[in-house]
């Protein structure tokens, strides 16, 4: 017989019940750590939320604070940032918004403004976009370095696009729109810097005003300033006055 059969094994039995024994504290442990993590989260303080003051005006800053102070907040970690973001991006001037968590200053509130690029009646403002808004500061209201459109809310984005497509066509003719109007029957009245009117319909609008423009820069350049407007609503012709 070798020496490793005649060996005999010492090795130690621990007790089925010593086992369970220290499982079952180990599992209270856990409980417990996990019943005091839950009982310290909601009984954390109300996290602070600081809205960062870059890219705002001094009135954007405030009026967006002001909604936030207005905000029933939980603690760091448990508050709704997706909540906090909706009601931000509410606001009619905001365009974009992002919502974090900072452990120095709590929950961090970034938002960026629309850019108005034109004015929408008297009482809102547009962007390049076509999306019409009310400033947070209403002396921004009717800029006069800025063109006006009037129209149907709805159709603003089309505006929009009308009066960039319509600058691009009389800018070498230095003129650029003022004033841009859609009827509801979708008549389109259009006024330039130059003092210069144009009134065209809905068919074949673009055509026409492209045609004008090419006109105005060849047949009818020399007598352009005594032109006051121009109606294009006719399939085989226009009238000036």
């Amino acid at each position: 017989m070798s020496d490793k059969t005649r060996r005999p094994q010492n090795k130690l039995q621990v007790p089925n019940t010593v086992r369970y024994f220290f499982m079952a504290m180990v599992l209270g442990l856990l409980v417990l750590i996990l019943i005091m993590g839950g009982k310290a989260l909601r009984d954390a303080p109300p996290a602070a939320i600081h809205v960062n003051h870059e890219g705002l005006t001094d009135v954007q800053y405030r009026s967006l604070q002001q909604i936030m102070d207005q905000q029933e907040v939980s603690s760091f970690f448990t508050s709704d940032l997706q909540a906090l973001r909706d009601i931000s991006i509410g606001l009619a001037w905001v365009d974009q918004v992002s919502v974090s968590r900072d452990w120095q200053r709590g929950i961090v509130v970034t938002a960026l403004p629309k850019q108005a690029v034109a004015n929408f009646g008297t009482e809102r403002l547009v962007d390049a976009k076509g999306a019409v808004f009310v400033p947070a500061d209403s002396r921004d209201l009717r800029q006069e370095k800025f063109a006006t459109l009037q129209g149907e809310i709805r159709q603003a984005p089309v505006i929009m696009q009308q009066m960039q497509q319509v600058n691009d066509w009389y800018s070498p003719l230095g003129m650029q729109v003022e004033d841009i109007i859609l009827s509801p029957r979708m008549t389109w009245l259009i006024r330039f810097d130059s003092g210069l009117r144009i009134i065209v319909d809905n068919e074949n609008t673009a055509q026409k005003l492209l045609n004008l423009s090419q006109l105005l820069s060849n047949q009818l350049s020399e007598r352009q300033d005594e032109i006051q407007s121009v109606d294009l609503r006719y399939k085989n012709g226009f009238t000036i006055s």
